[in-house]
């Protein structure tokens, strides 16, 4: 039990505490908003994508590929939605306030802070992550557009369809896809990669976690978690225990163990996402309220994360 505990605290907290130290290095000023911009900019037009280019084409896609996962992956994420919802109907009458309720509680930051836990769980992402969320990234974004265009449905419609217009040319432009992409035609083909660029690739695979890590806990603000506080409290329920709980134990129900289970959990019990805010604002929706999730999520995903590590752990999943 010691052990397990120990185990679990180790994989979990040195997360938490590379985030705490990019906050408490932000209210030393020695980190500045600008550097957060920059840090996530880098992360996620270059180190990321660099990244799942080299995990993806490295892989086997015949023997990896795992169409039973995806397509289980796939239909949780869409009928958690109107779970979240009618959740959010009960503590919420604001329209705006319900699209960022609903936005918040589903869409999971498993990009940076889920592959730094996978990474500690098993030693590195596999080859299975990478495939999965080449379908979650975008089924993640057209859900938000359709939550949030029909929460703010009383928004002038004209400057609503440009928006989606928008955020759909975002996603065929999305580095993270392309990249995986190109990782996808590289394996199929075979294509070697010289020394070099395997090296090069090595030094940005190894930027990514820390920094993103750094820059989210710098972007971290506390009178924005408390803002909203019992809607970010529901919605922190519902993103850190409800929905990786059921999904879980679904995955085991279905008869996935080991790795695919912890994939199952890292897609659905990580905190929110920061895109969320973005989306959000650029939707019209409650961006107070999107980024109170945001903030909430991450400051107790520390004690979530821990357990369902721990729990992992005690029933030999891991």
């Amino acid at each position: 039990m010691l052990d397990n505990l120990i185990f679990s605290i180790n994989t979990a907290l040195p997360i938490f505490l590379v985030m705490l130290m990019g906050w408490g290095l932000k209210r030393k000023q020695i980190l500045n908003d600008t550097f957060i911009q920059t840090a996530n900019t880098l992360v996620f037009y270059v180190a990321l994508p660099i990244k799942l280019f080299q995990d993806v084409a490295g892989t086997t896609f015949t023997e990896a590929f795992d169409t039973g996962l995806v397509l289980f992956l796939v239909l949780a994420t869409i009928i958690s939605i109107p779970c979240i919802w009618l959740i959010g109907r009960f503590i919420i009458r604001e329209p705006q306030k319900l699209g960022a309720f609903v936005h918040g509680g589903f869409r999971g930051n498993f990009l940076y802070i889920g592959f730094s836990l996978l990474e500690n769980i098993t030693g590195s992402i596999g080859p299975k992550a990478p495939i999965a969320i080449a379908f979650i990234i975008p089924l993640y974004n057209a859900l938000a557009v359709m939550i949030l265009a029909l929460a703010n449905a009383g928004q002038d419609k004209g400057n609503r369809r440009h928006q989606v217009r928008h955020l759909v040319a975002g996603i065929l432009r999305n580095p993270l896809i392309i990249a995986i992409g190109a990782g996808f035609v590289a394996s199929a083909l075979s294509l070697p990669l010289p020394l070099v660029a395997t090296r090069t690739m090595n030094y940005f695979n190894a930027l990514t976690s820390p920094l993103a890590l750094i820059a989210i806990g710098a972007s971290f603000q506390m009178g924005a978690a408390l803002k909203n506080l019992q809607p970010a409290l529901v919605a922190s329920g519902v993103k850190l225990v409800l929905l990786p709980l059921v999904t879980v134990s679904l995955a085991v129900m279905l008869g996935y163990t080991g790795s695919d289970v912890i994939l199952v959990y890292i897609l659905f019990g990580v905190p929110t996402a920061t895109t969320s805010y973005i989306m959000t604002a650029a939707m019209g929706g409650d961006k107070e309220l999107a980024s109170s999730i945001i903030m909430m999520t991450t400051a107790l995903s520390v004690l979530t994360m821990t357990a369902f590590v721990f729990a992992f752990r005690s029933f030999g999943i891991i």
